[in-house]
């Protein structure tokens, strides 16, 4: 395994430091630390063997949800909502894929200001090789925590996930307003 110098450094840094901001906790602190470092490390990870098939996690996010989703495609707002990544540059993103001819727009027939993004057959074929490889590597990347772990350590990102999203602080501006 890699030195992990990063991990030792931030958390030695955190203790020294902390205590001196008022309403520092050392706990919440170190956990959001590995936290944010445990998703720098697996983004690395899967960036790696996703880049070899042209991928990124926006980009895998996107043809799954056209492939998955309604037959007619998906509007880019709805699109947008879902994406597990960030929803900013949808339409760039779009952009991308229908130039590698991946997706492509459709008007709807009934509207015509509605526009459908679409997966195409080309990208359905990217999916049905890289799939496969995925979970392979999700299995690998994981294969040292057991299945109990796995669902403990799900349920507890979960948890935190619903923590976060209720305790959300609100923006300077918006305190300000």
């Amino acid at each position: 395994m890699p030195d992990d110098r990063r991990e030792s450094f931030y958390h030695q840094r955190v203790s020294e430091c902390g205590p001196r901001y008022a309403g520092f906790d050392l706990l919440s602190t170190r956990t959001a630390l590995d936290f944010l470092y445990t998703y720098d490390v697996f983004h690395q990870a899967t960036g790696r063997y996703m880049a070899d098939y042209g991928l990124s996690k926006s980009s895998l996010n996107i043809l799954l949800l056209l492939r998955h989703g309604p037959r007619n495609g998906m509007q880019l707002h709805d699109l947008g909502d879902l994406l597990l990544v960030s929803r900013a540059n949808i339409t760039g993103l779009i952009d991308s894929l229908q130039e590698r001819g991946w997706v492509r727009r459709v008007v709807d027939e009934n509207d015509r200001r509605v526009r459908y993004a679409r997966i195409t057959e080309k990208a359905e074929s990217v999916l049905d090789e890289f799939m496969p490889v995925h979970f392979r590597h999700l299995r690998l990347l994981l294969q040292d925590l057991s299945g109990e772990e796995k669902e403990t350590l799900s349920a507890l990102l979960r948890k935190a996930r619903r923590s976060i999203t209720r305790h959300l602080p609100a923006s300077r501006a918006a305190r300000e307003a």
